[in-house]
């Protein structure tokens, strides 16, 4: 059926391709075809000394068709993600299929000049990335091939430099009000909430709101949020998790400014805090905090800053979890491109709080742009812990003192356009872990102390339509 649906969208573009000359500026039909060969030797954690490096090439394919009408639009993303080889090349796929929609959405335009003063009053509706400011808490996850999108609502208002949005999503497994379908109760995806969190997201959230705001002007944009997402509570009974009436609430507030001093200087700063409840009921009382200075100078461009994320004292148990999570960002922007921190739970499961220290990120990032196609990035990274850390699982009250350095972390990037739709990326990321890094990741201590990361990217992002 999904493959159908494919070839039905191919046909449908290449209709469309018949009615360029009168059609062109209400539809679009672009895609991206995007490979990605890696080379990872403890990539996301310490590696085993026993470990072999690992090296794999997956592919996203995607075709983006949209519309564009006096009073809506109307936008479809079609995309598959797989590795090369998971596939038997003459009998269907055996782990599944893995083509899906990653965006299928509408927006009915409610503003009229004639009646109402404002820029655009919006609805859109439908399966859609949500993505604001630097892609901190909310954004589309780019980089993972399968990228991230929601299920919900926007209400969508601008005017004179102002905007504001207010989200919705209500998560369900069936459309059925019928016995053994537990009418509102959401069997999680996934159920377990051991499962890593963070902007792995783990147990997927039963329903969100949120209101965002914004205010550009002369010299930047300052921003707010207010963010709530809920879990569905659960039950374990013979080691058997179920869901069960109620939720558990997260509540996100804070806000950002986005400035340009110069036309050299730029400073951010943005701070947020998380209260109420974690995915598992805890008590929640964290934050973040954050600021950078960039300078450019012609081709050249730095950027130093520092990330503080709270976190837990591990040398004690406590009811109160004060380890702030980034939400449904893009941690791979921020943390280093190792991904050692907040794109999977980083030290270890959602309900063992006594691992969770947080984050102190001190960085530098460096760009280069050489010419008009090569641009060259070089980050440094100093990871710290928030908090204290123990010596082991095993004594969990014994400190390692005031030292709390996590590591070191270089990544080299660079991307060269070979063509105006096509371009190639290279990278290289290593971290350097320290001895508390190796307790937090590995406690029985049977980890190296360095990863390594590399990869060769492909990109291609045709647009069908454009005229050449």
């Amino acid at each position: 059926m999904k493959r159908n649906l494919l070839k039905a969208l191919f046909c449908t573009g290449a209709g469309f391709l018949l009615l360029q000359h009168t059609a062109s500026a209400q539809l679009s039909l672009t895609g991206q075809l995007r490979t990605r060969t890696e080379l990872r030797d403890g990539q996301g954690t310490l590696p085993a000394k026993e470990a072999k490096t690992s090296v794999f090439t997956s592919q996203r394919t995607r075709l983006n068709l949209g519309y564009n009408a006096d009073k809506y639009r109307i936008f479809v993303s079609v995309q598959d993600v797989r590795v090369w080889g998971s596939d038997q090349s003459t009998i269907s796929n055996l782990e599944g299929s893995k083509l899906f929609l990653h965006q299928a959405w509408g927006e009915m335009i409610l503003s009229d000049s004639a009646t109402i003063n404002v820029e655009n009053l919006s609805i859109k509706a439908g399966r859609q990335e949500i993505l604001y400011d630097d892609s901190r808490l909310l954004g589309n996850l780019d980089w993972l091939q399968q990228a991230r999108r929601h299920d919900a609502i926007v209400v969508k208002f601008s005017h004179k430099g102002w905007a504001a949005d207010a989200g919705f999503a209500f998560n369900q497994n069936h459309g059925k009000d019928t016995p053994g379908k537990n009418g509102n109760i959401y069997n999680g995806t996934p159920i377990a909430p051991v499962v890593p969190g963070t902007n792995g997201i783990g147990m997927m959230y039963k329903s969100m709101q949120y209101l965002y705001a914004a205010k550009t002007m002369k010299y930047g944009k300052v921003t707010g949020l207010l963010f709530k997402d809920d879990f569905q509570k659960t039950q374990t009974i013979d080691g058997i998790i179920t869901p069960v009436t109620g939720v558990n609430s997260r509540i996100t507030v804070g806000g950002a400014v986005f400035s340009k001093i110069t036309d050299k200087v730029g400073v951010n700063a943005a701070a947020y805090y998380q209260g109420n409840n974690d995915k598992l009921g805890n008590t929640l009382d964290a934050y973040n905090l954050t600021a950078d200075v960039s300078y450019s100078s012609g081709k050249f461009t730095t950027n130093p800053g520092f990330d503080f994320l709270s976190g837990n004292n591990t040398t004690r148990q406590s009811s109160v979890n004060h380890r702030f999570d980034p939400l449904y960002g893009t941690p791979h922007k921020f943390w280093g491109f190792m991904d050692y921190f907040y794109v999977a739970d980083p030290f270890g499961v959602d309900g063992n709080l006594t691992r969770s220290p947080g984050l102190v990120d001190y960085f530098i990032r460096n760009k280069f742009k050489a010419s008009d196609k090569l641009i060259v990035a070089l980050d440094l990274h100093a990871f710290y812990a928030a908090n204290k850390i123990a010596d082991s699982e095993i004594n969990p009250t014994g400190s390692t003192g005031s030292d709390r350095r996590l590591g070191t972390e270089l990544d080299l990037v660079v991307n060269y356009s070979l063509l105006k739709n096509v371009n190639i990326e290279a990278g290289y990321a290593t971290i350097f872990a320290t001895d508390k890094l190796n307790v937090l990741k590995a406690p029985a201590k049977t980890k190296q102390d360095r990863g390594q990361w590399a990869y060769l990217m492909l990109n291609f992002t045709p647009d069908f339509l454009a005229k050449n």
